[in-house]
């Protein structure tokens, strides 16, 4: 076999990014599996359960290839963690955020296939790969633009990652930059725990109401540049026939003849239509984000990440309580840094260390302008 003629150094890049593509395909398919079974008719079911089947073959193709590479074949999560882990990255991203963070992640990967198996230094294993990814990349651009109806590598949303991301960052920071500055002005710990609780309060509503506004705000101006350029949301079929009707009466027309005009007008454009059956299940129309769910998240993640650094003062005396919460908190900041990594596909440690850096940064400031301040 081709494989078989492959550098140990070239078999394992192969395997890393193999094993990347069949659980990109595995979550997929598992998505579109959770969303046929809350179809509402049995044309988006079944359309659903189609795709979901497709995903499912080609994850398990992607198992057989891991083999052939020899390792041995991945245990799969256990349904309740994927679907508590969906279920997660939906509601952060939303449902067609989701689908797009998988299919652009599995299409960076496929790319990454496609440079390997170019650089092979056996001429037979190279073809193969490089046949394999041309497949992978003409199966991902048509799930793009059927199903999906994305152009090229564009997101459209990133739903609630920013809200979840910056509220919990403000929350670790803001926090415990507060306390760093009473700590330096004061050691005494009523006061500190106080100082936590209050700014905890006022900051979650704070964000709350910032993130609801900024939300409302950016859908407005939106709506608003969309009606001066005369951008309108996209109707049914139905929708269609009924305004075409009522234009054809106006014009003269006796409401049979008007609505047999639009009936024939409008079947024509769905034959010339491109079909892409995104359009029939929901998943090509972009997903406004609710203000009060922005609000809701940034407000929540901003309450529980501000407990990090004010727990400690409620149970221990104020310098370990001090220790304890700038430890706790640095750690809580890497691993909101850390997690942040899922969702935007880059380096783990890279990001971890940026937000724990800056977290640390602000304490430290506050702390000796808080040292400055007599008692």
């Amino acid at each position: 076999m081709a494989i078989d003629k492959v550098t140990n150094t070239e078999r394992r890049a192969l395997l890393d990014v193999a094993k990347k593509v069949h659980g990109y395909k595995f979550m997929q398919a598992k998505g579109y599996n959770k969303l046929a079974k809350k179809a509402q008719d049995d044309r988006t079911k079944r359309l659903f359960v189609e795709i979901s089947a497709s995903e499912a073959q080609d994850s398990e193709y992607w198992a057989e290839k891991i083999g052939e590479l020899g390792e041995k074949r991945e245990r799969l999560p256990s349904a309740l963690l994927t679907d508590l882990r969906l279920g997660f990255m939906m509601s952060i991203l939303g449902t067609r955020g989701f689908f797009e963070w998988a299919i652009i992640a599995e299409d960076e990967s496929i790319e990454e296939m496609a440079i390997l198996a170019g650089n092979l230094t056996d001429s037979a294993a190279s073809e193969m790969w490089t046949r394999i990814a041309s497949d992978e990349r003409l199966h991902i651009e048509r799930i793009k633009k059927q199903v999906l109806g994305m152009e090229g590598w564009e997101m459209g949303g990133g739903g609630g990652v920013r809200d979840v991301i910056f509220g919990a960052n403000d929350g670790l920071v803001s926090i415990l930059a507060l306390l760093a500055g009473v700590y330096g002005a004061t050691t005494e710990s009523r006061l500190l725990l106080i100082a936590g609780v209050a700014g905890a309060v006022a900051g979650a509503i704070s964000m709350g109401a910032g993130a609801y506004l900024s939300s409302k705000s950016e859908q407005e101006v939106t709506g608003k540049e969309n009606q001066r350029k005369g951008i309108r949301k996209r109707r049914s079929p139905e929708e269609e026939k009924e305004e075409l009707a009522r234009f054809y009466q106006a014009q003269g027309f006796k409401k049979q003849e008007a609505e047999a005009i639009a009936s024939r007008v409008i079947s024509e454009m769905a034959l010339r239509a491109e079909y892409t059956v995104g359009e029939e299940v929901g998943l090509t129309s972009e997903e406004s984000w609710p203000p009060i769910k922005a609000a809701i998240l940034t407000g929540l993640s901003f309450a529980i990440a501000s407990l990090v650094p004010i727990l400690p003062f409620a149970f221990m005396e104020v310098t370990p309580a001090a220790i304890t919460a700038a430890i706790a908190s640095i750690a809580a900041l890497f691993g909101v840094g850390a997690s942040k990594a899922i969702f935007t596909r880059k380096s783990w440690i890279g990001s971890a260390v940026e937000m724990m850096a800056v977290g640390t940064l602000a304490a430290a400031a506050t702390y000796v302008i808080g040292l400055l301040i007599p008692e």
